[in-house]
């Protein structure tokens, strides 16, 4: 079970991950992220964002209807561009598996979160390490995105991973929906992920 979570969880996975940025490209233009503030920015998003998402990957691990799942987890996501990015990354995701396992266990039309907490199930993988797995390779990648945006260097960003290992861990935790209902307020990086098509230069497709 360890190497096939390991296999799923990595952030450089073939499912279109590198090429959303899901407001992070705005927020650097802006100026509301800075190198300094990666850090901080990463962990109130992983306490509001994180958290939300955590609890999907949880309630189709414990085999809630997929697809109600995924039409609630499309409701939670105000701005279009990062519902497009999550189904996108869900539609790959969902094809990788089906192709890994050589039967098309995991619907094709599932947000992100949704397609990981079933596979996770589907492959035996204990809820909790699917949980902070999946929030832990989401952080891998948005800290990735910044490298990009900005001068941040390697053994930094490896930092900054680091550092968010106990937001990660929260988050995950505060995920488990059967203590307390999941509420999620992100408007800066939801209004910045909208906005992203007026950018007049963009790296990222979100």
């Amino acid at each position: 079970m360890l190497l096939e979570l390991l296999h799923l969880a990595d952030s450089a996975l073939p499912v279109g991950a590198t090429a959303h940025s899901f407001g992070v490209e705005t927020l650097v233009e802006q100026e509301n992220v800075l190198p300094e503030t990666v850090e901080t920015f990463l962990s109130d998003y992983l306490s509001e964002a994180g958290t939300m998402e955590a609890s999907f990957v949880r309630r189709a691990w414990q085999g809630e209807c997929s697809r109600l799942l995924s039409d609630e987890f499309g409701a939670r996501r105000p701005a279009r561009e990062s519902r497009d990015a999550a189904l996108k990354m869900g539609r790959r995701f969902a094809l990788l598996v089906n192709a890994l396992l050589g039967v098309s266990a995991i619907p094709d039309n599932l947000y992100y979160p949704v397609a990981f907490g079933l596979s996770a199930a589907r492959l035996q993988i204990p809820e909790d390490a699917a949980a902070v797995a999946y929030l832990r390779q989401s952080v891998a990648g948005l800290v990735s995105a910044c490298q990009r945006l900005m001068p941040i260097g390697q053994v930094e960003a490896s930092c900054i991973v680091w550092n968010l290992r106990t937001a990660v861990a929260a988050a995950a935790s505060g995920a488990d929906f059967r203590i307390r209902e999941v509420a999620c307020f992100t408007p800066l990086p939801e209004l910045a992920s909208a906005r992203h098509g007026s950018l007049e230069t963009r790296l990222f497709i979100s």
